[in-house]
């Protein structure tokens, strides 16, 4: 027989490497040699491919804020009727009297009361000056307001919540105006945004000495809290006699919970404040316009994996029926791994190859049922009222969830792109091969056959 010829019960085997080293992952194969055909069958190796990154990803910042105000309240009428009197270009408190200290020559000499006996031409056309120059003056500032919502919009993604401080800080005016227009107007010339927006159960965020208002984390803090019938801003675990769903389960208080989902799909730190330099308040995390990108779920997936890895593998090597704490240690999502299964993989020849695919498969299980767990708390969070009442923080939540919805798609397609490749090139190729061997096989008999046909011939004729 030819050297590395196969006979037809015999299979090839592929040697897998180790897991073993400084950045392996879960990914990587498992030792030992394993049957082709059960290898491509079952997948071909890991249940996805490696993360492109398992690095945490890091916060960036502005290293200047930007100011989201053009400062329109900073327009002086006195100045502007001034100088259009005075011919200089387009300045009110006391209209008359200030103006006519704005203006200058002979018409400044005068008080307005002797101008108008003295000139009452000369009166009547500083008096149509002064209301030109008012309505000059409101069609400016006008003007300067919409431009500067206009850029905000190019150039500022949180000016919605600076409008929903300073809207807030109008209303508080308007009361104690006691119905004064004049001083509500002039009090929303002034407001700044720094007392902050009204943001998860009520309390004021983002402004002045106040901490950032972070969409995701705060609303999947506000979601675990109202999942579990706690307050929005509670901190608090949740006790294992109270805890009915998989939410209080995977996560234990809404503040671990909020930094897995930050974790996974990112986040930002929104400010209020007109003026960003009013508002550094909390640190880095805390900085007006800071960011942390998402990691995705394949390093979750990567973690899991190995973790099912290494606790598959002992439960193998060990002797004796697992017991229900040694399997409770398994990472799968609800999917419950028996001791047939353990005992099964005992057994198998090829169990490496099992052990890991079995690994991946239980972890993806996990992250199923885990990644539907940040998206329902992700979208109760939104029901709170106060983030309800916000709209442009229920685009950013439902931006973070259209994020997690195709991260788990992502994965699904690529877990079924790898069985179909495998499937169909791999696994074509083997049974070609296979077939190959039987007829080489039947050859190699058949003319043993035929030299042994003819040495009996030989010898009769002999």
């Amino acid at each position: 027989m030819a050297a590395g010829m196969m006979l037809p019960g015999q299979v090839s085997a592929i040697s897998l490497p180790s897991l073993s080293g400084a950045g392996k992952t879960a990914g990587d194969a498992v030792g030992n040699a394993v049957s082709d055909g059960l290898f491509y069958s079952i997948g071909g190796g890991s249940v996805i491919s490696q993360p492109p990154t398992t690095n945490s990803m890091q916060l960036l910042g502005l290293k200047a804020g930007i100011n989201s105000d053009l400062m329109c309240g900073n327009f002086d009428i006195k100045t502007t009727i001034g100088n259009q009197l005075n011919g200089l270009t387009s300045g009110f408190k006391d209209l008359m009297g200030d103006v006519m200290q704005g203006a200058t020559g002979a018409v400044s000499s005068m008080p307005a009361m002797i101008v108008q006996r003295a000139n009452p031409g000369l009166y009547d056309m500083i008096t149509n000056g002064v209301a030109q120059a008012g309505l000059s003056f409101d069609r400016s500032k006008l003007s300067c307001e919409n431009m500067s919502k206009k850029l905000a919009d190019y150039t500022m993604g949180d000016r919605a919540w600076t409008d929903s401080a300073v809207g807030d800080e109008y209303r508080d005016a308007v009361t104690r105006s006691g119905g004064d227009a004049l001083k509500a107007e002039e009090a929303k010339d002034n407001a700044t945004g720094e007392e902050g927006a009204r943001w998860i159960g009520g309390q004021k965020a983002g402004g002045k000495g106040q901490p950032a208002i972070q969409p995701t984390h705060d609303l999947v803090k506000a979601g675990y809290n109202m999942m579990n019938n706690q307050p929005v801003n509670s901190n608090s675990s949740v006790p294992k006699n109270r805890c009915n769903g998989s939410a209080c389960r995977i996560f234990s208080n809404a503040e671990e919970a909020a930094a897995a989902v930050v974790k996974v799909l990112g986040d930002r730190s929104i400010r209020t404040c007109t003026d960003p330099s009013k508002c550094q308040s909390g640190g880095e995390d805390n900085a007006p316009g800071a960011s942390v990108a998402g990691t995705g779920f394949g390093p979750v997936l990567d973690e899991a994996t190995k973790t099912n890895l290494e606790t598959l593998n002992r439960l193998v090597k060990s002797r004796g029926a697992p017991s229900a704490e040694e399997l409770g240690k398994l990472k799968t999502g609800g999917l419950a791994v028996t001791r047939g299964v353990i005992e099964a993989l005992r057994d198998d020849t090829d169990r490496s190859a099992l052990v890991q695919r079995l690994a991946g498969e239980l972890a993806m299980a996990d992250i199923i049922e885990t990644a539907l767990a940040m998206r329902q708390m992700l979208t109760t969070g939104e029901s709170e009222p106060n983030a309800a009442a916000q709209k442009q923080a229920i685009e950013e939540g439902d931006r973070r969830v259209d994020s997690l919805d195709r991260g788990l798609e992502t994965l699904k397609n690529e877990m079924e792109l790898r069985r179909a490749i495998t499937s169909n090139s791999l696994l074509k190729t083997l049974e070609r091969q296979e077939i190959r061997n039987s007829g080489n096989q039947l050859m190699q008999k058949g003319n043993g056959a035929d030299e042994k046909m003819g040495s009996l011939e030989q010898k009769e004729n002999e």
